[in-house]
């Protein structure tokens, strides 16, 4: 047995899922702007953290290259002070530099040749006494007390403490004979070691110091790590093969500062020179402004344009749906005409069998009127009966060519109230006389619950007339049956147009209400109907839908919304 194939529904969207021509530029408008913007907003993103990373970066590798740069310095300076002291104690004997006068000689040669660097000279022995300086030796604190001097008599050369030349700042270079060991020793001016801290001051409210690893740090130039905690944590640095640290820590008021940080080679002491992070990272705000600010107005001019050629395809698109209702006016009315056409055969023979009774009793009458006596009774009765018949089927002709304009008539999609089982008899009977010429019948299973439905009738019919036109030329057989059903169902109503033709075929079954598909001969078809069937539907909120058994027939189904009863 041949298997039906399945129902092809073909429910149209209804006016709320259509896209209206603002809804669908609305959207293009959203879509237009997402597309520009997005990826605007991620290159923008992309490159604020690239260029947040790589500032902040180059940042911290200023402050580390300014403190490497500056302790060098520092160590040159402090190196060639030493050389000139060792060379001190190459050009004299012990004896010599035991002698107070000779000292100050050369103290006064160097204080000449490096004005204000050089403030006093003595001599040391190993058992911490000075044996012979410059000035009042008294004044100055035994070096056998001091916890530098054991460093310093068993190294070549020595440094004070930095973190401490507020206090004392001075140098140190052992000499050695065979008998002992001395150590003559330079003092520094303290306020050119301030000095040298000044020049390696930041700017702004930033400053530079000097820390011991115990966390004792010297006046500094600008603000001081009044800190304990940040000192401490400051002396506590590792420095891999000398390199400088970077690193954030808060001073006593809660200011986030960065520290950079390098060791000083010959004394042993950390130079650290800070800044406020912020103050650092101003020009990076500033340009973050600056890019929020052109991105902003990148996007406000996307977003104008966006709105600009939205608000232009609005209007293209309204007066395209203008232009394709209208077409589509143009397209069912010519539908229309071409269902009436092809009843055209059917409704001509209809109204010539009136026509031709209309003719013989007017030549009846003729007859009568050139007999012998044409107002005798007899004769009077037969005009007048001839007469009534004529008069009968001038209104046959009248109600049938009446029927003809109504289908003809364009297109009027004013709703009314249609009852759904007068207009299923209405085209019934207009679809006869057609039926009849291709042996084919029509028969009516209504049911009475079917009721009314707000609608316009020039459509409905126009729906109904193409299924039934359809039907009446799918059937190529003798004993061909044409039924039309109307069922009542929940909220809809159902016109069934079913015939016993040769069914669709399966592969072509998707395809049948697109526009212009036909499988009539050429000539004979305009592949119109079924898609003007289709959007009329959609518009009255409806829907059709097909079951064909390939060989025995097919049935179309359309629903549409009932009326609520009165």
């Amino acid at each position: 047995m041949t298997q039906p194939s399945p129902a092809k529904d073909n429910t149209p969207r209804t006016d709320k899922d259509k896209t209206s021509p603002r809804l669908m530029s609305g959207q293009l408008t959203v879509l237009s702007i997402l597309v520009a913007v997005v990826p605007l907003l991620c290159v923008a993103t992309l490159g604020y953290v690239f260029y947040d990373a790589a500032y902040r970066e180059k940042t911290h590798a200023l402050l580390a290259e300014k403190a490497m740069n500056s302790v060098q310095s520092l160590d040159s300076f402090l190196e060639e002070k030493i050389a000139n002291l060792r060379q001190e104690t190459g050009s004299a004997t012990i004896a010599e530099l035991s002698d107070p006068g000779h000292l100050r000689v050369r103290l006064h040669s160097l204080q000449n040749a490096y004005q204000g660097v050089f403030l006093g000279l003595d001599l040391v022995d190993t058992s911490g006494t000075i044996i012979a300086g410059t000035g009042d030796e008294n004044l100055l604190p035994t070096p056998a007390q001091e916890s530098w001097f054991a460093q310093a008599i068993s190294r070549p050369q020595f440094v004070s403490n930095l973190a401490l030349c507020d206090t004392y700042c001075f140098l140190a270079v052992r000499i050695t004979t065979e008998q002992s060991a001395w150590l003559l020793r330079a003092h520094l001016d303290p306020d050119l070691i301030q000095e040298k801290i000044r020049l390696f001051h930041p700017g702004g409210t930033g400053g530079a110091f000097f820390l011991d690893r115990q966390g004792a740090h010297s006046a500094a130039s600008g603000t001081e790590p009044d800190s304990p905690e940040t000192a401490l944590l400051l002396a506590q640095q590792f420095f891999p093969e000398g390199r400088p640290v970077v690193l954030t820590a808060k001073d006593a008021k809660g200011q986030t500062n960065l520290y950079g940080c390098a060791p000083l080679r010959s004394t042993g002491n950390i130079l650290a020179i800070h800044q406020p992070k912020a103050q650092l990272l101003r020009p990076l705000l500033k340009a973050r402004l600056v890019a929020l600010v052109i991105i902003l107005a990148g996007c406000g001019g996307i977003i104008i344009t966006a709105l600009a050629l939205a608000k232009r395809t609005e209007q293209r698109l309204f007066k395209a749906e203008l232009e394709l209702q209208h077409m589509q006016k143009h397209v069912m009315d010519a539908g229309k005409l071409a269902a009436i056409g092809e009843l055209a055969a059917g409704v001509a023979h209809e109204i010539n069998n009136p026509l031709a009774i209309m003719m013989e009793n007017a030549g009846w009458i003729q007859d009568l009127l050139k007999s012998d006596d044409p107002y005798s009774e007899e004769n009077t009765e037969e005009i007048f009966s001839s007469l009534q018949t004529i008069t009968t089927q001038g209104h046959r002709c009248r109600e049938i060519t009446h029927k003809l304009l109504s289908f003809a008539r364009k297109a009027d999609t004013t709703t009314n109230v249609v009852h759904i089982n007068s207009l299923l008899e209405d085209i019934a009977g207009f679809a006869r006389q057609k039926a009849k010429y291709r042996g084919v019948e029509i028969r009516l299973a209504l049911d009475p619950k079917a009721g009314e439905i707000e609608i316009s009738p020039a459509e409905i019919q126009q729906i109904i007339l193409n299924l039934v036109n359809n039907a009446i030329d799918a059937i190529e057989k003798d004993n061909g049956l044409v039924q039309l059903r109307s069922i009542r169902e929940d909220g809809f109503v159902r016109i069934d147009v079913e015939d016993n033709g040769q069914g669709i075929p399966e592969n072509i079954l998707p395809s049948i209400f697109e526009p212009f598909f036909t499988t009539k001969a050429a000539g004979k078809g305009t592949g119109l109907g079924l898609s003007i069937c289709r959007d009329l539907l959609s518009k009255m909120g409806g829907s059709i839908s097909v079951k064909s058994t390939p060989g025995q027939g097919c049935i179309f189904h359309v629903r549409l919304p009932a009326s609520a009863p009165k």
